[in-house]
Order: C-alpha cells, then structure tokens, then sequence
C-alpha cells in the first residue's frame, strides 16, 4: 500500500494558500514516483501506468490547471515498457499532454515553460542524467525568441535539473 499522506496534507496546505490567487497553476518538476516496489508486485513504481494515473489524480487535486516537467525515473517504467518511447507516450496520455514541453500564458505576458527528459534506457552516459531532446531545444529558443523581454514578457523556465548541466 502506498503511504503519501504528508503529500496529501501539504496540498491541502497550497490549495488553501492558493485559494484566492487570481490564475494560480501548479507545475511539477518531474520525478512522481519512488523507483522502488511500493505496490507489492515485485516491479519499480516510478515510470508506471499506476505510477502516472496516481500523478494525475494527485495533482487533478490541486484544482488548478497543471502541466509536468519530466524527470528522468519518469521513464523509468522497465518492468511495463520495452522503450523510452513507449514509456513517454503513456506519460503522456494519462498526464494529458501533448509534448513532453509546455508553455502556459499564467498571467499578462507572463509565461510558464516547462521543457522535459525524454531519455532514460537510451540516455547517452547514464540513467540519472537528463536528457531533453533536439526538438524541444529548438521549440525552447524558438519560444524565447518569440517572447522578447524588451517587450514586457516575464518567462519562468521549470525544469527537472539545472538547465546549465
């Protein structure tokens, strides 16, 4: 049995805090289960079908729109899934996402981008790097680029690790 109760309080404490916030959002910087057996079946949680609609649950809960950072042991579903790809396509859907990167309009030219790891079988050096693919680098300059703050944009860049590496 899975044990989150200080999870489930300290979301009670946010949804009170963010209770009169005018568009709050709730993002999550990756990493939503335990990369070890929490559901006595003898396979890893983290990067699960369970693992994502428990995610999902928990942060539907919030009340808030939300989007995901994804963390490395996001795809860490071995037991579940032959291939990152496979792995990413579930997170995906039971997340509700279209790309493993997001940008949400929260406030007057104020911005939330979130860009994700897509790699963790097939991560060049090891596992526990994050690996953020071409595509979304591309798509992460050009929403920069097209978000100038000489124009009054305010950008918030969530990811699951230093950017800078």
């Amino acid at each position: 049995m899975l044990r989150a109760d200080d999870s489930y309080t300290g979301r009670e404490h946010f949804r009170s805090i963010i209770a009169d916030a005018p568009r709050p959002f709730t993002v999550s910087l990756g990493d939503l289960g335990e990369s070890k057996d929490c559901t006595q079946t003898q396979q890893l949680f983290s990067g699960t079908t369970p693992c994502f609609e428990l995610a999902r649950d928990y942060l539907d809960g919030f009340g808030t729109p939300f989007d995901a950072v994804g963390g490395n042991h996001d795809l860490e579903g071995i037991d579940e899934f032959a291939t990152d790809e496979e792995n990413l396509e579930a997170y995906l859907r039971i997340l509700g996402k279209e790309t493993p990167q997001f940008c949400h309009e929260v406030a007057h030219k104020t911005l939330v981008v979130g860009i994700s790891s897509t790699a963790f079988r097939t991560a060049k050096y090891t596992s526990h790097e994050v690996c953020v693919d071409a595509e979304q680098l591309a798509w992460f300059e050009e929403t920069i680029a097209s978000h100038r703050a000489e124009d009054g944009w305010k950008i918030f860049v969530f990811s699951h690790a230093p950017i800078i590496g």
